[in-house]
């Protein structure tokens, strides 16, 4: 299970190096899962209902992708949403470095497994998982 969330939790992480616990934040970091947040507050207020994410719980990293060779780092989480609603949903996140606005920093890919009708994260967020 990962760490609590640092003191520096909103410093920008770089790809110099091999060690991905430098690279990109925890999956239980405070601005990660603000970033999560964000995002579906974002969506188009049809695509989620008008739902948005009070907190989330039960975090953990889903083991990496095996065998698949990329440059850029990426991380794996899963954790069951509290909506706005009152509903707990399966929630499912991609943090991705070099992703941020022009390249900089990471970003966040988050996928509500049940309430992605559209499939804009692919099949049960198969965007948002390891391959």
């Amino acid at each position: 299970m990962a760490a609590p969330a640092a003191a520096n939790d909103d410093r920008v992480y770089f790809s110099f190096g091999s060690d991905s616990s430098k690279r990109l934040p925890d999956c239980t970091a405070a601005s990660v899962q603000s970033a999560v947040a964000g995002t579906v507050a974002r969506a188009r207020k049809d695509y989620y209902g008008g739902r948005t994410i009070l907190s989330i719980d039960g975090i953990s990293e889903v083991n990496a992708r095996g065998g698949d060779v990329s440059p850029i780092e990426r991380r794996y989480c899963k954790g069951t949403a509290s909506l706005s609603d009152g509903t707990l949903q399966a929630v499912h996140y991609m943090v991705e470095e070099d992703a941020g606005f022009v390249g900089l920093s990471w970003n966040v890919e988050a996928c509500l497994a049940p309430l992605d009708q559209w499939r804009v994260y692919g099949d049960h967020c198969s965007t948002a998982r390891p391959h």
